[in-house]
């Protein structure tokens, strides 16, 4: 292929190497470009196209003429103030670990390369004109920027410590199970849990012992969040209290209990108690620990099996298990979904809702 400083309509793949053979076909596609240019590059790639002025001069006058210039990369506190001075010539937005590399021209022409490095940079690419290529990595690109988010929240995150409204769904019970526990170690005040069986009439869900991942969930309450005086609040069926005494008995409520001795100057600490577990029933005498059980009318509200945890009042992980027949037609819990989100309406919801079942709870213990 000729180096040429205007486009060709004929399909066209070559390969180039070495750096400024690779810079000087890209600036030769400035040169043609009017419409838009996008696309994708890793960490690295915010400093090389800051740093090297060709392309950076490049951008400048893409913008002058009125071309629109987006880009998607993974912002770090290392290349920040080059993203910032990106955002001055093109809409950038923030994917975590993105790792490809490419930009596509007007719709055009594509160019890819490999993982960027700042000191060499753009060693080997594939420059091609295939329409069936370049609409891949357009439906590729697109992709990306819907998941990723504004490069101004990632900023800001970086800069005060503040997370931007997110909500995730999630599908993967290892993620699913990593985050619960994850959101129980990072708990400062308070913990509220909603742990409710299916209650399908047809159903033997009720019987169902808790998910491996719910059971990490407690664990983790017991290990790490009840010693540190965190509040925690479940409300559950009765079925489910009881799984939940039998996890923390045994070794675990011996080593639990050894550990809030020795907090306490080894003073003794829940000696005595019964039924809820030896050292959950230590800290509900504290006020800092407690289970309510919600009545089999109110479960009816819940078409499936839910599970709701709040941390601080401020993130919410919401689960919903839903039934399939495995083998001998023996129906199993799945896991299907969970949503996971910091938003300030999606969190009060749930808030709202356990604070009303809570708040029933207690009028019924006084009524009887």
């Amino acid at each position: 292929m000729n180096d040429i400083a205007s486009y060709s309509s004929a399909e066209t793949t070559e390969v180039l190497y070495g750096n400024e053979n690779i810079i000087k076909r890209t600036l030769d596609t400035f040169s043609w470009v009017k419409e838009r240019l996008e696309g994708s590059f890793d960490n690295a790639g915010p400093a090389i196209h800051v740093k090297y002025k060709p392309i950076w001069d490049g951008l400048v006058q893409l913008k002058e003429k009125g071309v629109k210039v987006r880009g998607v990369t993974e912002i770090t506190p290392d290349n920040m103030s080059y993203c910032k001075r990106l955002m001055e010539v093109c809409e950038l937005r923030h994917l975590d670990g993105v790792r490809t590399n490419f930009a596509i021209a007007d719709g055009k022409e594509a160019l890819l390369h490999g993982v960027s490095q700042e000191t060499n940079p753009l060693s080997q690419a594939i420059l091609t004109s295939a329409k069936a290529l370049v609409q891949a990595q357009e439906y590729l690109f697109e992709n990306l920027w819907k998941s990723a988010i504004p490069a101004q929240h990632k900023i800001k995150e970086i800069e005060e410590g503040v997370k931007p409204p997110f909500m995730e769904t999630l599908r993967d019970l290892l993620e699913i199970q990593k985050i619960g526990v994850s959101l129980v170690k990072s708990a400062k005040q308070e913990i509220q849990i909603l742990l409710l069986p299916d209650n399908n009439s047809n159903s033997n869900s009720t019987k169902a012992p808790l998910t491996e991942e719910r059971k990490q969930v407690i664990i983790q309450l017991f290990k790490i969040a009840i010693p540190h005086g965190i509040r925690v609040r479940i409300l559950t069926s009765k079925y489910v209290q009881e799984q939940i005494e039998k996890l923390i008995g045994g070794q675990q409520q011996e080593a639990i209990m050894e550990k809030l001795s020795e907090e306490k100057n080894k003073h003794e600490v829940g000696k005595g108690a019964e039924k809820i577990g030896g050292s959950a029933a230590a800290h509900a005498a504290q006020g800092k620990f407690e289970i309510h059980l919600v009545d089999k009318l109110k479960q009816q509200h819940f078409q499936t099996k839910v599970s709701v945890l709040i941390v601080d009042s401020k993130i919410c992980l919401v689960e919903d298990l839903k039934k399939y027949n495995g083998k001998n037609n023996v129906s199993d819990d799945v896991l299907s979904l969970a949503t996971y989100s910091n938003s300030e309406s999606f969190v009060l919801t749930y808030i709202s809702i356990f604070e009303t079942l809570w708040t029933q709870t207690e009028l019924m213990q006084s009524v009887r």
